[in-house]
């Protein structure tokens, strides 16, 4: 019950950290942060969810990350099981508010990556589009 308890609390201080988020937008990602940060056991003091309130970028190359953002893309429908990014489902998330051209280009771009299993392939997409975007989120 603690743990569930001090998820929402971060979960509601990571959204309110994202101003450049809409409030839509911000609900979605604290609940998705929420879920799996449940699901994975990360604690309140945990370096992932201080990163996730910085939007996300950069996070350290490590199986707890990768853990993290896998679980975060898939209960976002952008990762799905064979490793394919739904790109335009990412695209109509972020595109209320944001340049829609700019985040297409970014998210065509990054889901060419490569990765040996779905999960890396993920993973590499996540690191890329924080990489590439030339615009504020």
């Amino acid at each position: 019950m603690k743990l569930l308890i001090s998820t929402a609390v971060v979960a509601l201080v990571v959204a309110s950290c994202w101003a450049a988020y809409t409030e839509k937008q911000q609900a979605e990602l604290a609940d998705y942060i929420a879920k799996c940060a449940i699901e994975l056991k990360v604690t309140l003091g945990s370096d992932l969810l201080e990163r996730s309130k910085s939007g996300g970028n950069p996070f350290p190359d490590n199986e707890n990350t990768k853990k993290f953002v896998v679980c975060f893309m898939t209960k976002t429908g952008v990762l799905m099981a064979d490793g394919t990014i739904a790109t335009q489902k990412f695209i109509d998330f972020l595109a209320e508010g944001h340049d829609v051209n700019a985040i297409t280009e970014v998210v065509e771009k990054c889901a060419k990556v490569e990765g040996d299993t779905p999960e890396d392939k993920g993973y590499n997409f996540h690191k890329c589009f924080w990489a590439e975007k030339k615009f504020e989120l």
